[in-house]
């Protein structure tokens, strides 16, 4: 007597691609609040100066999911001793627009930024615009890929 399957393989496929789906949602969801963590990480503890305001107000995240911004933080304006800081939130919305538009339309990308053309001279000179909030990610992007693929 012969086996005789009585599987629907439309039925697989689909419960397939709903896991996979709410694994995707799941990581979204935990990036977020790794987003959030890092942004404020960035905030509060950077080791310069603000004059004007801007260099803190440019720095933000978005997650991206197949080429299309899935969320992405709120620009909060930090005001300097000699700046409202509202450049910083002009320039960092532009660039990472440019980050944006350059990533690959595959696959799930997380995206910090610091905005100011001059984020990168801050950072050389080791007053931590971003560097400590970027490995802090990568840790804990990190940890988070571990724990699911258990």
């Amino acid at each position: 007597m012969p086996i005789k399957s009585d599987l629907n393989q439309k039925g697989i496929e689909a419960d397939i691609v709903a896991r996979l789906d709410a694994r995707r949602q799941a990581m979204i969801g935990r990036l977020f609040a790794i987003a959030e963590e890092c942004i404020n990480n960035a905030k509060a503890n950077h080791r310069y100066l603000v004059q004007t305001g801007n260099l803190t107000s440019s720095i933000n995240y978005c997650i991206v999911n197949d080429g299309s911004v899935v969320t992405a933080g709120q620009w909060r304006v930090t005001v300097g001793a000699k700046g409202d800081g509202q450049e910083g939130i002009r320039k960092g919305t532009q660039y990472l627009q440019d980050v944006i538009s350059g990533l690959p339309q595959k696959g799930l990308v997380f995206v910090m930024v610091a905005g100011m053309p001059y984020a990168s001279y801050v950072e050389a000179m080791s007053l931590d615009v971003l560097e400590t909030t970027e490995a802090m990610a990568k840790a804990k992007i990190q940890q988070m890929l571990s724990n699911m693929a258990k």
